[in-house]
């Protein structure tokens, strides 16, 4: 999220963007509960977590707990060269379909499509530059 920071804050008037390097699925949740407990949590969500490690249905079910009152959340596939990007991109696909207020920003489509988007990790994608750009637009279209 934070290569594509710049063009969500463009893209969603008043979102707010906590993003960090490296962040676990687990610190997610951390940091949403106390977004929750603060009052703070807005009414739609979005999570792109899971490029950092695998995740399992139990943490897919402890995140809806936390975010249990949120109208809308949008989970963000994953598009990273490691060995859990497709289990946790079909817990988030199978989690998804138990809550309809739940919607999936299939970024792992756009991303396997354009290669050239990204720098030569093969994940993270330069600030600014078109797979950005794409990103942001995705999850616009979602919330």
């Amino acid at each position: 999220m934070l290569d594509a920071q710049g063009d969500l804050e463009q893209d969603i008037p008043g979102i707010q963007v906590n993003a960090a390097v490296s962040r676990q699925w687990v610190d997610g949740e951390g940091l949403l509960a106390q977004l929750k407990a603060a009052g703070e949590l807005g009414a739609v969500v979005v999570v792109g977590l899971g490029t950092n490690g695998p995740i399992t249905s139990s943490d897919f079910a402890q995140m809806m707990t936390i975010l249990s009152g949120a109208s809308r959340i949008v989970f963000v596939t994953v598009h990273v060269d490691r060995p859990w990007q497709d289990q946790v991109n079909q817990v988030l696909e199978i989690g998804a379909e138990a809550y309809p207020r739940v919607v999936i920003a299939n970024w792992d489509f756009f991303a396997s499509e354009n290669p050239s988007w990204f720098a030569s990790d093969g994940t993270h994608l330069p600030i600014g530059g078109p797979g950005a750009q794409v990103l942001a637009q995705l999850i616009a279209s979602d919330v």
